[in-house]
């Protein structure tokens, strides 16, 4: 009987523990059902084509706006300039091409950010945890995002910190740095 009764107990709390996990607010991070599947180019990449697209691809349709949280930054890191272009959607919003308005500098870093509130269509936050690291991501901190805006960094009042770009972990989206041929 006590097993039996132990058993149900942790299963009550499993579930009761999924079931919270369902819930939209801004602290339950990767909760949700859409994911950041592929980043291209990938952070750490090298010999990257400087006349090629970004691609940013979700598991799931992404919300209106959330184009307004994906920078590209020259140098490595969110310090350095925002590099002007156009960011384009997918019919099914799974897929966002950054085009930059010129072909980027032969031999340069180059930074992708990727605002750690977005939100897919449903408004779930999009789940960074799972494959950003693994394509070379890193985690935008504190930190880096107080040094770009004492280092006069911040570009037509836009900080990077506000709710599209907070993950709920404390950090700031990710980073994806990448160097072109």
């Amino acid at each position: 009987m006590t097993n039996k009764k132990v058993l149900q107990s942790t299963l009550v709390a499993a579930a009761l523990a999924a079931a919270g996990a369902c819930g939209d607010s801004p602290a339950e991070a990767g909760i949700g059902t859409t994911e950041l599947a592929v980043v291209t180019p990938a952070g750490d990449q090298t010999g990257v084509d400087p006349a090629a697209p970004i691609v940013i691809e979700f598991s799931h349709a992404m919300g209106a706006g959330m184009e307004m949280y994906v920078t590209l930054h020259e140098g490595e890191g969110v310090s350095g300039p925002l590099m002007q272009g156009t960011a384009e959607w997918s019919p099914d919003r799974t897929s966002l091409t950054f085009t930059p308005a010129a072909a980027l500098e032969p031999q340069t870093s180059y930074t992708i950010h990727i605002g750690g509130g977005m939100r897919d269509e449903d408004g779930h936050i999009i789940d960074m945890e799972e494959h950003g690291p693994g394509m070379g991501g890193e985690w935008a901190t504190r930190q880096m995002m107080e040094d770009r805006m004492m280092g006069g960094g911040m570009m037509g009042g836009d900080d990077m910190m506000g709710p599209g770009w907070q993950h709920a972990n404390g950090t700031f989206g990710m980073l994806f740095t990448f160097t072109t041929a």
